[in-house]
């Protein structure tokens, strides 16, 4: 039986590898001169290495890697790559109950992280940044909103799409793995245990993307992994948890349903 990723519409593998490519070199050009900036000028060194530096370093980068898979998509309009893509598609009950699995994969890295089983991730996290200020503002939207929507709209919703059409589920996953390994080296590259807590969470991602053919279940696990792991804990619980009513609407517009339709027994 074909799962729901199956059934969306094709793209060629080819297309993929050569965005995969693409990002690649694009992503090389651009750490090139981030760092050719860095050792030429002290001042734009200590810009990049800010938190509101980074953050703007990660949104340009991610919306020209989003850019790329528009582009290797080949599609006309917009609108002819969100179904494919998985854009059309509301949240599941399978992927509100993935969220809470992301949450613990990202508590057993904190955890770990604490222990000394693993080395701390090199990005800046809020709790070190004056809280409320507008560099805090905008790295935290940028960690949490808009790093996860360009990066799961082009390597789930794209690349993923894109190479199931050809391979397997164990292959597609194996690949995808290997491209986050690598747009995520810096993370991957602390320890063995947090590359397997990272793989893990894009085994997961991949197996709701394969199942509910929903990007915005992948986003939502994505969204609050990224929340726990920036030590806003609170507020990741607070997401998954105001997607309730959303994910049950359509479970109670079936009951009720069901129900109307259902013959009078006291007739």
């Amino acid at each position: 039986m074909d799962s729901v990723a199956e059934k969306q519409g094709a793209w060629k593998s080819r297309d993929a590898w050569f965005c995969v490519l693409a990002v690649i070199v694009f992503q090389s050009v651009i750490l090139f001169w981030l760092h050719f900036g860095a050792r030429s000028s002290p001042a734009f060194d200590h810009w990049w290495a800010s938190s509101f530096g980074t953050g703007v370093v990660y949104s340009v980068q991610d919306a020209l890697f989003l850019f790329v898979a528009l582009w290797f998509s080949r599609v006309e309009a917009v609108r002819d790559f969100l179904k494919p893509a998985g854009l059309r598609r509301g949240v599941s009950v399978f992927g509100w109950c993935a969220a809470w699995l992301a949450i613990a994969i990202a508590f057993i890295d904190v955890y770990a992280t604490s222990r000394g089983l693993t080395g701390p991730a090199s990005r800046y996290h809020p709790a070190g940044i004056a809280t409320f200020r507008v560099a805090w503002w905008y790295f935290t939207l940028s960690a949490v909103i808009v790093a996860p929507f360009c990066e799961e709209v082009v390597v789930r919703g794209f690349l993923y799409r894109a190479f199931r059409e050809r391979y397997n589920f164990l292959v597609t996953t194996t690949i995808i793995i290997c491209i986050e390994a690598y747009l995520h080296w810096g993370s991957v590259s602390r320890s063995l245990f947090a590359f397997g807590c990272l793989a893990s969470l894009w085994v997961l991602f991949c197996i709701v993307r394969e199942r509910t053919g929903s990007l915005w279940d992948c986003l939502l696990c994505h969204v609050v992994y990224n929340l726990f792991g920036l030590f806003l804990w609170i507020p990741a619980v607070v997401v998954v948890i105001m997607f309730l009513p959303f994910v049950m609407r359509p479970i109670w517009a079936r009951r009720r349903g069901t129900i109307l339709e259902a013959p009078n027994r006291d007739a």
